[in-house]
């Protein structure tokens, strides 16, 4: 059987593309052993959380808010109008993909080991099959299969641990050079987080690897790179899954258009550049990348109400002020970064 469309993953962009693609009456198919846990937070974000609907099946916890930390400097950030949820990722990767299979989604549960561009189809090649599409989405996250397909080089490594502490409603974040550390907490737990940028902390845990930002190509002749596999995550705003979801709709939107002769691949590049501000948030990311401004950073938000309300702003991207606060921060710190 040939699909319309084969995807590379489940997770978050995978289950999204194919939900999108299947309620268009496309022929869809996911390709995922479904046997890998995600190292993930599990953190919902202000924006996921206005844009899409939370289902009580894999909620953990309501969050108010960020703690930040830098050595022994602490700092709040308590959200004034908005709401952050815990996420059993687990649970929510299964929703989705439910919610995929359901509007005709099929899944096969194979690993993709390898994919080849054809004139008019993409042949992928499974450990137990070769599969034929007219076009493709990888959305493998950081993987030897995205690696094929020009995804994701630059990473940092991250050890993750469930521990049986009292979880409060903070997501918190310890800032250090090089990589952070983190604490989502849960319903009855909460999970930490260790990332370094040369290799897995030296502690017990699962292990995984997150992206450090966008690949300067996600798309090809006959498929596209989404989610981790694109590199689309925010190390600053400690953001994934919401950039996952949505660059799997817009890849869908874009492959659909694709197949109905009404645009080209290319135009997913620019789609997802225009909606997201990677630029701004790699400058921020530039700009705390040494102790001293770390250090000023953490103090600033825990000594200077209208600094904080600026950071806060900018992690839940409330109404049009997203990229005017931004800019701010880094004009606030400008000074700061010239004598340095």
């Amino acid at each position: 059987m040939k699909y319309d469309v084969a995807i590379i993953g489940a997770g978050p962009a995978g289950s999204s593309a194919a939900k999108t693609l299947s309620s268009s009456g496309l022929r869809t198919l996911i390709i995922d052993p479904c046997d890998r846990k995600k190292v993930c937070a599990g953190i919902l974000t202000a924006q996921y959380a206005r844009k899409y609907r939370i289902d009580e099946t894999y909620l953990e916890r309501e969050l108010k808010g960020v703690r930040l930390s830098f050595r022994d400097i602490k700092a709040e950030i308590t959200y004034k109008n908005a709401v952050e949820y815990s996420v059993d990722r687990a649970s929510y990767d299964s929703f989705n993909l439910s919610e995929a299979i359901a509007e005709g989604t099929l899944l096969k549960k194979d690993s993709a080991l390898s994919i080849e561009e054809k004139d008019s189809s993409v042949v992928i090649r499974t450990a137990k099959e070769q599969i034929i599409a007219d076009y493709a989405i990888v959305a493998a996250g950081v993987s030897d299969m995205s690696r094929l397909c020009g995804g994701v080089e630059k990473y940092a490594f991250c050890v993750q641990q469930k521990k049986a502490l009292k979880p409060d409603d903070y997501f918190e974040m310890n800032l250090m050079r090089g990589g952070y550390s983190w604490t989502a907490p849960k319903r009855y737990h909460v999970i930490t987080g260790t990332t370094s940028p040369v290799n897995y902390p030296d502690i017990p845990g699962e292990k995984g690897l997150i992206p450090l930002g966008p690949v300067k190509k996600t798309y090809s002749r006959r498929y596209l790179l989404a989610g981790d596999a694109a590199g689309l995550v925010s190390p600053f705003e400690g953001e994934g899954i919401y950039y996952a979801r949505r660059s799997g709709e817009i890849a869908a939107e874009i492959l659909s258009g694709a197949i109905a002769g009404k645009n080209t691949l290319s135009e997913y590049q620019a789609r997802w550049k225009k909606e997201f501000d990677f630029f701004s948030l790699s400058v921020i990311s530039r700009m705390l990348s040494n102790d001293v401004m770390l250090e000023a950073f953490v103090r600033a938000v825990r000594d200077d109400g209208r600094f904080n309300k600026l950071v806060e702003g900018i992690l839940i991207k409330e109404n049009n002020r997203y990229v005017k606060d931004i800019r701010l921060l880094v004009e606030t710190f400008d000074p700061l970064i010239r004598i340095i």
